[in-house]
């Protein structure tokens, strides 16, 4: 997990580097945390980033505690991150009939145990097309080679995961995940469609300390930028 001298510098910058739009080098190694994309029938979803930090260390913790409770610091943040999203969202919006926005940025914070976690929450409109019944979710994702952490797709409610390319880690009918720095590119699209017995077969995971569902998640936590978000826009 980072350490949070590097949260407390991602805090002051609040920036979230996409290697691909920005041009900077490509991340070498997954981050902790997820990208939690949970979709509605018309194509809107809510969207949650979090990171994880190591807080063993009494120092750490104490930076992390200041960073958490200085709300300056946390609305500069949200205004970064919210910038890069959209970014994220313009760049997919070139090749698209439908335009994708980004609505208001929250940041929660929460300590579980000896990790720290910091998250962005926000409404993400037009995520996904819409065919017939089947909600699709491939851009911005299909845009870049990959993501930095795991991203966890779940299905709009009374839905199933139809498909989902490339074959994900793990699959339970109504969500679907990748680790970090899983190949995505041009191939990459998630179809759920009003469920009916045809969702995908449950595929089985050994991925320990997952938060999607659990109590982190359910604190409402979700998390800061470190390091690259999209890995290597396709050209």
């Amino acid at each position: 997990m980072h350490t949070v001298s590097r949260l407390l510098a991602a805090l002051c910058i609040a920036a979230l580097a996409l290697s691909g739009v920005a041009g900077t080098a490509a991340a070498q190694s997954a981050a902790d945390g997820q990208f939690v994309v949970e979709l509605d029938a018309d194509g809107d979803a809510n969207a949650t980033f979090s990171d994880e930090f190591d807080l063993s260390d009494p120092e750490e913790r104490e930076v992390f505690e200041r960073a958490e409770s200085n709300a300056e610091l946390r609305a500069t943040a949200a205004e970064r991150f919210g910038e890069e999203m959209r970014l994220v969202s313009r760049t997919a919006n070139e090749g698209l009939d439908r335009e994708l926005r980004v609505g208001e940025i929250t940041v929660e914070t929460a300590v579980v145990g000896e990790t720290g976690v910091v998250a962005y929450e926000f409404r993400w409109e037009n995520v996904a097309a819409v065919d017939d019944e089947r909600v699709v979710l491939a851009e911005p994702f299909s845009l870049f080679e990959s993501l930095d952490r795991e991203l966890v797709v779940v299905a709009p409610e009374g839905y199933a995961i139809e498909s989902a390319s490339p074959e994900p880690a793990r699959a339970e009918g109504d969500t679907v995940a990748w680790p970090g720095l899983t190949a995505f590119g041009e191939d990459f699209e998630v179809v759920a469609a009003p469920a009916s017995g045809g969702a995908m077969e449950p595929i089985e995971h050994s991925r320990e300390g997952t938060t999607h569902g659990g109590a982190p998640l359910a604190l409402g936590i979700s998390a800061l930028v470190l390091g690259s978000l999209l890995v290597g826009r396709k050209r």
